[in-house]
Formats: C-alpha cells, sequence, structure tokens
C-alpha cells in the first residue's frame, strides 16, 4: 500500500487538558439510560467485573459516548467521547499482566482516534494501587476508577509514581511567586522545610519532589504550586495519518479531514462490519471492508478490494474511495 503522508495534521496522542471537563450530569448514575447522560454503543456483556462497571458507568454518568470494544480482544476495551476530550480505555484489575507490545498498540491506537491512552486498573502483583496518584506503564497512565472519575470531574492529580517513589512536580512560576510574595528566599524556604537552596532551586526548574517535601511545601506555600499530572503518553512515536494495526478493532485506520475505518474480511465479514459498525459516528465518520479479489460482501456493506487499496496513492483518496461506496450502499 503506497498511501503518501500529505500536509494535512497527523493524529497524535493527546495530553489531557481539565478546561473541557466539568460536564457532570444531573442525576448521577442513575441517568445512564438518558441521551443527555452519553450512549453506549457495543456489547454491554463485555463489561461484567464490578471494575469495568465502575469505569463505563464513569464515563456514562458524565455525557460521554462509549464504544465497547472488550469483546474484539484487542489491545483497547473501550473509546469515550465528549466533544473534544476523547480517551482510549484499556481495564484490567492487575496493571502488571501488560505486555509491552500490547500496550504499544494501544498507544497507537491512541494516536489514530487521537485520544488520551489510560489503563484503568486495581492493584500490581504486590500492592493495591491507590487514589490519586497516577502510575506509567510502558510510558501510558495508570489509574484506579477513583482517579478516573477524579480526571473526569476536572480534578487531575498531583501525584506521580516514580521508580517505587510518589512524587510531585511543581508549577514553577507559581512556586516561585507564592515564596516571594511570603518575602522568602531559596535559601528561607529551603531551611523551612529542611533540605537546600540547590533543592528548591532545581524545583523552581522542574524537577520532582518527593511526596514529604512537596508537603511540606504546600503546608508553607498552599497546595497550588504543584503542577498537575500530565495524562498524555511519555514516549516517542512516529506520526503518521494512516495506521496498520494486529490486534485492534480494524486493520487500517486512516486520519486526514475525517477518519476512516478499514478491517479485512478473512471470511467473517458479519463479524467485523458489526465492530465497525458501532465506532461510526464517535470513533470514525466512514468505515468499509477489504474483500480480496473475486470476493464480494454483502449488498448492504461497504467494500473495496485489496486492488482498489494498493491504486490508491494518498489517504483523502482513500477516504473519498470508501465515503462513495458507502454512501452507494447507504442509498
Amino acid at each position: 500500500m503506497v498511501l503518501l503522508r500529505t500536509g494535512s495534521r497527523p493524529p497524535s496522542v493527546r495530553s489531557f487538558s481539565p478546561i473541557h471537563l466539568a460536564r457532570t450530569v444531573p442525576g448521577g448514575a442513575e441517568a445512564m439510560q438518558g441521551g443527555d447522560a452519553g450512549g453506549f454503543a457495543g456489547v454491554r456483556s463485555g463489561h461484567r467485573s464490578p471494575l469495568a462497571g465502575r469505569v463505563v458507568s464513569a464515563f456514562l454518568s458524565r455525557g460521554y459516548h462509549i464504544v465497547d470494544y472488550s469483546d474484539t480482544r484487542g489491545c483497547v476495551d473501550l473509546i469515550a467521547k465528549s466533544g473534544p476530550d476523547v480517551f482510549a480505555v484499556r481495564i484490567l484489575s492487575n496493571v502488571d499482566a501488560l505486555r509491552e507490545e500490547s500496550v504499544a498498540e494501544f498507544v497507537r491506537v491512541a494516536a489514530a482516534v487521537g485520544a488520551t491512552p489510560v489503563i484503568v486498573g486495581e492493584r500490581t502483583k504486590r500492592d493495591a494501587l491507590r487514589d490519586g496518584v497516577v502510575y506509567r506503564r510502558y510510558g501510558v497512565s495508570v489509574v484506579t476508577p477513583g482517579t478516573l472519575e477524579q480526571v473526569l470531574d476536572g480534578d487531575l492529580p498531583v501525584f506521580e509514581e516514580f521508580k517505587g517513589k510518589r512524587v510531585v512536580y511543581f508549577n514553577p512560576e507559581a512556586l516561585r511567586s507564592a515564596r516571594e510574595s511570603l518575602g522568602l528566599s531559596q535559601n528561607d524556604l529551603a531551611r523551612e522545610v529542611g533540605t537546600t537552596k540547590d533543592t528548591i532551586y532545581r524545583y523552581e526548574r522542574g524537577f520532582p519532589a518527593s511526596e514529604a517535601t512537596a508537603e511540606k511545601i504546600a503546608r508553607l506555600l498552599g497546595r497550588r504550586v504543584f503542577a498537575p499530572v500530565d495524562l498524555g503518553f511519555k514516549g516517542e512515536l512516529r506520526c503518521s495519518n494512516v495506521f496498520e494495526f494486529r490486534r485492534a478493532p480494524w486493520d487500517l485506520f486512516v486520519a486526514v479531514h475525517k477518519t476512516l475505518a478499514l478491517s479485512r474480511t478473512r471470511g467473517v465479514v458479519k463479524r467485523k462490519v458489526e465492530i465497525l459498525r458501532r465506532g461510526r459516528g464517535v470513533v470514525h465518520d466512514y468505515y468499509a471492508v477489504i474483500v480480496s479479489s473475486g470476493s464480494k460482501a454483502p449488498e448492504d456493506v461497504p467494500a473495496i478490494t485489496e486492488e482498489e487499496l494498493r491504486a490508491v496513492a494518498r489517504p483523502e483518496d482513500l477516504v473519498k474511495l470508501v465515503r462513495d461506496e458507502l454512501d452507494e450502499v447507504e442509498g
């Protein structure tokens, strides 16, 4: 497949911002069945565990639309969207069960759909995860369901686990301003909290502090000096507007001005189409199945051949090809 990159903006893994988050639905969890409380596309039976049920409720009760992919046995369990806020979510109780290659594909799914990747869990092999702390696995944020609810309510956590210890990052400008407003020099603040001037200097330049030291500083200057944890992916990711997958709900995802999901049939057209259809309008704009030479899809299913796919030179042309095919099928 050729598909040259164009000058259009490629998708990226989002760094989550709290600006758009205060959207709690009146009625809470009881309002989940109403239109104002978001919507659920997919197979509810895939989310039978208490953990998964709490995650789904957290999104639905705050007005998110959810597409459930938990029954696909792929790298993502659900995608939740509310306006500009999009999350790709992986749910599992023991986060140490994650494999690096699976997380890497999960991150690419998030990049393809313009989402913040988040893993929601309860424990590691040794310990329970703490509410209000962001952990990391292969660069992806890991949170408890309680922390997820906190984030969705616009209250981003400030504690992050780093090498087995909880740390806090400061807002350098806020820390410096709060210190100076009390007439404290860096040396004065260092004496008050039992550290050195050089350490305070580093904090004001973005270095992390231990939980204990951070709390001492907060007692003097207030918690407003803390910087919320950036939930975005921490790692390298090659930017593209065409993504190919092995363990995702689709085999190919294209993101230009519109988005497109494609799946190769491999003899299971009905199942592939059902998965593609559930994401339309939330995860992607268009969809189609890819069939081999001489094969045909059902008349009500948009399809392109492998030959047509190989002949396309630009992502925009592929989107147009599928859009026209979808328009013809839908009449």
